[in-house]
């Protein structure tokens, strides 16, 4: 703060010990100001650590209140190399046996004209054209000298082609372009022909066993003909124009791998692990929070810096409880969380009685689901007004930014306003020392002049 002061130390007066003393009582106004900035980010810290509980807390409970995420079952397949199985939560329990005796499968066609190299030219002229059944067919023009692999390219790229279309290599030096129908199942089987001939270069040709001019429409024709899965579910017979079935057995969907005589045994059960978990996790988030709230106030008791006092905590904690202890909408049964177990105790935290909980979720697990749905979407919709963007736990941080930029300008402008006190001081104490010095000097000089004109 300022130049140092050099005093000539000749005056019996300390007056860098007087400057110091004058500055710092002078400085007490900003100290205070300083412990009230300080106040505020210590506020200000502690609205952020609380903004991140309540993240937790929001999270656990949106969890919570997707049904599908508490009646879950469980699926399992005998053998899953030859169906799998995935079960969501409105699948209906007990076991079905699969037999699966043919899998679905797409058309497949290769061209019987082969090529040297996937640049020979196929045609400079023509129209190919592709038609899934009954679907208008699907037109691919030959411009110019397109080449195999830019044929396969064109066909691509048409828009609603019925077909992937591929180069492969037979043997050395032998190519064949390979159609093969996007989609499994009868429905998805495609023909081929030609609307223009083509002309021009090696020419483009498929197999036509009954010489009709469409390629495709017999058995003969392709290399795998379009088939649907056919399959047994406890003896029902199924066909599928996929493999992968979704709307035989409710709420599960059946990938089929693998055909073969043997049953393969599909079980589904009610698993309520994910949902006892799942109350656990909200348990925890909100005793963290609670916790959290409960040091503030042993702070505020201690006489540190704390949040427990701030309407904002009251009052999030307050709801909170209100919401939780509350019954869900209409008429359903159980309608209060405490009815399957979760409760607070003395201490305003989160307790769950397992039993009581497993013994409510293997009752009905929907109906718990559904209590889980109404009252987890009433605690997330409570803790989202708080932590949203412009929420109030945003507004307040925003408060208290903005009270401590306003006290750090305070601060920058009374200590400009000090240093130029200081600096004023500093002068005024060298003049003085100054002029002390030579009227000391002089005194002395006086002193000297009169033992010379001692008389005795």
């Amino acid at each position: 703060m300022g130049s140092p002061i050099t005093f000539s130390g000749f005056n019996n007066i300390d007056f860098g010990t007087v400057l110091n003393a004058i500055m710092q009582q002078e400085h007490a106004p900003i100290d205070t100001i300083q412990a009230q900035q300080k106040t505020l980010q210590a506020q200000n810290s502690a609205f952020s650590t609380l903004a991140t509980k309540l993240g937790a807390l929001k999270t656990a409970a949106s969890d919570l209140s997707d049904s599908d995420n508490t009646a879950k079952v469980s699926a399992t397949s005998s053998d899953s190399s030859a169906v799998g199985i995935s079960a969501g939560s409105a699948s209906v329990t007990g076991r079905y046996d699969v037999v699966v005796s043919q899998l679905a499968h797409a058309q497949v066609m290769q061209s019987s004209t082969t090529y040297t190299s996937v640049d020979a030219i196929v045609a400079t002229s023509g129209v190919i054209s592709l038609a899934r059944l009954s679907d208008p067919p699907i037109d691919i023009p030959i411009a110019g000298s397109m080449s195999l692999k830019s044929l396969a390219e064109a066909i691509n790229r048409a828009e609603n082609s019925p077909v992937n279309a591929s180069v492969v290599q037979v043997s050395p030096g032998q190519y064949r372009l390979v159609l093969t129908g996007r989609s499994t199942g009868t429905a998805n089987g495609f023909t081929v022909g030609m609307s223009s001939p083509l002309s021009g270069g090696a020419g483009l040709a498929f197999t036509d066993t009954n010489g009709d001019g469409t390629s495709g429409d017999s058995e003969e024709d392709n290399i795998q003909d379009a088939t649907n899965a056919q399959f047994t579910v406890n003896q029902v017979p199924v066909t599928s124009s996929s493999n992968d079935v979704s709307d035989v057995v409710p709420g599960v969907t059946l990938t089929l791998r693998k055909k073969g005589p043997d049953s393969i045994a599909i079980d589904v059960a009610k698993d309520n692990t994910a949902a006892t978990t799942q109350v656990q996790a909200f348990a925890t988030a909100v005793n963290d929070l609670v916790s959290f709230i409960n040091d503030q106030a042993a702070a505020s008791a201690g006489g540190k810096d704390s949040i427990a006092g701030d309407p904002l905590v009251r009052s999030f904690r307050a709801a909170l409880r209100a919401v939780v202890m509350g019954a869900q909408a209409g008429t359903g049964s159980p309608a209060r969380l405490a009815e399957v177990g979760i409760g607070f105790n003395t201490s305003g935290k989160i307790t769950i009685d397992q039993q009581r909980l497993t013994d409510a979720l293997a009752k009905s697990s929907t109906a718990v689901a559904g209590l889980f749905a109404d009252r987890f979407a009433a605690i997330d919709a409570l803790v989202n007004d708080y932590t949203k963007s412009g929420g109030l736990v945003a507004d307040v941080r925003k408060r208290l930014d903005t009270q401590v930029k306003s006290l750090g300008s305070r601060i920058d402008n009374m200590e400009a306003q000090l240093e130029i006190r200081r600096a004023a001081l500093q002068q005024e104490f060298i003049a003085a020392d100054r002029a002390m010095s030579q009227l000391n000097s002089q005194s002395n000089s006086l002193s000297q002049l009169g033992s010379q004109y001692r008389l005795f």
